[in-house]
């Protein structure tokens, strides 16, 4: 979630649509085909009039301690794109990462050290290339990873997205550590204010291909895929003031979304 795009971004996007045609059912095909037009004319409207909102200030390092009870420091690192920038929150410690660090602290008892790394615009390939070497905690005991929305919106091939994801998972996937390791699903593009039919659809024809294929490497690999395909509508105060990134409210549920589908995940019931 990183717009507004220039002119000329969106128009490449809308150039690389054509990959995902060829992946998708005859009736998705279609559509794409029938709204890659309007859906390039709407997305140039929405850039040139949407609000531009600054990342998160502040560290992108803390300790949340809500027991203040001396166990052991839980590490968190999350990784991913202008939700985990903070964009649209003041800092860093109501963004995401920070209010996920919250309500781990409070629902494990446990002091948590948390690391947010993210950057607008980032892809999973920028995640793979550029984040992971700015990494801090090399050794953390969560990591969740968000990203999606921009691959959907810039058309990157299922290929593509498949080989970053598992490269970048490789990282931390260790059967012996016994790390969790979360994959947040691209966020419903259908529910953003800011978007409206054909562009909301389009994209969210192409962010259900990307959260398919990142289902069936999640599974493969044994790690926790978080799907929005079935979350409820998102109202008018989860959306920040572009009303396309999350608010301060938004990023809690947010946290809370993922946080509960862990939790039944460990529980057996997810």
């Amino acid at each position: 979630m990183d717009g507004p795009a220039t002119d000329v971004q969106w128009w490449e996007a809308c150039r690389a649509m054509k990959p995902f045609v060829g992946n998708e059912r005859m009736r998705g095909g279609f559509l794409n085909a029938v709204q890659v037009g309007p859906a390039f004319v709407q997305g140039r409207r929405i850039a040139k009039h949407m609000p531009w909102l600054q990342e998160a200030g502040g560290p992108n390092r803390g300790l949340v301690d809500v027991d203040r009870n001396g166990r052991a420091v839980f590490r968190l690192l999350v990784l991913g794109d202008s939700n985990v920038a903070g964009t649209g929150a003041p800092t860093h410690e109501v963004a995401l990462t920070g209010q996920l660090a919250v309500d781990i602290s409070a629902h494990r008892h446990v002091p948590v050290a948390w690391e947010a790394v993210g950057a607008r615009g980032a892809t999973m390939e920028h995640i793979r290339t550029e984040e992971l070497g700015l990494v801090q905690e090399h050794d953390p005991d969560m990591v969740i990873l968000v990203a999606g929305a921009n691959d959907a919106m810039a058309g990157r091939s299922l290929t593509r997205w498949e080989h970053d994801l598992r490269a970048v998972l490789a990282v931390f996937v260790d059967q012996s550590r016994g790390r969790e390791i979360l994959v947040a699903g691209v966020p419903p593009f259908r529910y953003f204010p800011a978007l409206r039919a054909p562009l909301n659809e389009f994209l969210d024809r192409r962010a259900g291909l990307l959260d398919e294929a990142t289902a069936a490497v999640c599974a493969e690999l044994g790690v926790v895929f978080v799907s929005f395909a079935q979350a409820p509508p998102l109202d008018e105060a989860f959306f920040a003031a572009d009303r396309f990134h999350p608010s301060v409210a938004g990023y809690g549920h947010w946290a809370g979304f993922l946080l509960n589908a862990l939790q039944q995940h460990r529980d057996g019931t997810g």
